[in-house]
């Protein structure tokens, strides 16, 4: 008799990709990253159920990407291509990220490959992006049709908007989103983006979006640069009015510049998912994403140990005096 699958607390919809870097050595390393992949990570090691939607080839390039989400405790649902998968390079020098990602598996995806009744039932979460609606027609009826079998389930859902200008325009990428506001709980703004949809980019802006489209949760991270280092902190606009990280700022030196966003936005859905106030939520977030930006590749491995250790600290918290 065959165990009925645990249904996974958190869902995450998304493409994952081999990238190209080189380490602090100057040697050329692959290693997987994507939004939801990481999300999805970060939350397996923090000993949350979290389940990985996407679509792969099946050969041992794909082997690259799932055996870290394996490791980290993850759940994988695979569609399985015949084409490849897709690839970025970092270009250190120029601060840049150059994409292969146009005939990719997760590109070829079609309506109708994910039973998405069955992948979202049970699941307390389902996180997507921006980016995911511009890679493609299949993609983007897979993104809008998780998000209605969410709405129906009773699932929330968490997007971070994630503009990428080289998938296509901001406005673009707005007229997907805009229409389905009232399917999303948790909507993650970058300060650029509140500037491209304001002029603005401040608290006070943030709040007064958030009750235009009434949201549960409308939430923006800064970082600011100093030097080598950085200090993060976030905010978010909810019900009750807004909260802020800003007097507790997290100061670390980030050895990778991608992945924390990710990490941010797990830290926060694991401190809704524990009940945690809001500014809690934030700071747990800002927490994840240094430690994870502290570390080469996208992935950080941060544990429920390492993070709560630093969680104890009152106030401000300084990474750079770790050890």
């Amino acid at each position: 008799m065959s165990v009925p699958e645990q249904p996974s607390l958190v869902v995450c919809f998304g493409e994952a990709m081999l990238r190209q870097s080189q380490d602090n050595g100057g040697n050329i390393q692959i290693s997987p990253g994507g939004a939801e992949y990481n999300v999805a990570c970060a939350l397996a090691n923090l000993g949350i159920s979290a389940k990985w939607v996407t679509s792969l080839p099946a050969n041992e390039t794909a082997e690259l990407i799932t055996h870290p989400a394996i490791e980290s405790g993850a759940q994988l649902t695979i569609i399985h291509s015949e084409h490849p998968v897709g690839e970025y390079q970092i270009v250190s020098e120029k601060q840049t990220v150059a994409y292969n990602r146009t005939d990719s598996a997760f590109a070829h995806l079609k309506l109708g490959d994910i039973e998405w009744r069955h992948e979202i039932n049970g699941a307390r979460w389902l996180v997507t992006s921006g980016i995911t609606p511009l890679l493609g027609d299949g993609p983007k009826a897979n993104w809008a049709a998780a998000m209605t079998f969410a709405e129906l389930d009773g699932t929330l859902v968490a997007l971070d908007l994630n503009h990428r200008p080289m998938l296509g325009t901001f406005e673009e990428l707005w007229s997907e989103v805009e229409p389905r506001l009232r399917q999303i709980h948790l909507l993650v703004l970058s300060p650029t983006t509140l500037l491209t949809l304001t002029g603005q980019s401040s608290l006070a802006i943030l709040e007064a979006l958030r009750a235009k489209w009434n949201l549960p949760y409308l939430a923006c991270t800064w970082k600011e640069e100093e030097q080598d280092f950085q200090k993060r902190w976030s905010a978010v606009a909810h019900s009750r009015g807004i909260t802020t990280t800003e007097e507790r700022r997290v100061t670390h030196r980030p050895v990778e510049p991608l992945g924390g966003g990710d990490a941010w936005l797990a830290g926060f859905i694991d401190g809704l998912i524990e009940g945690l106030e809001p500014d809690d939520c934030c700071h747990r977030g800002d927490l994840l994403a240094a430690l994870t930006q502290q570390t080469f590749g996208d992935l950080g491995n941060v544990s429920r140990e390492e993070l709560s250790r630093w969680e104890s600290i009152e106030g401000a918290v300084d990474l750079l005096q770790d050890g």
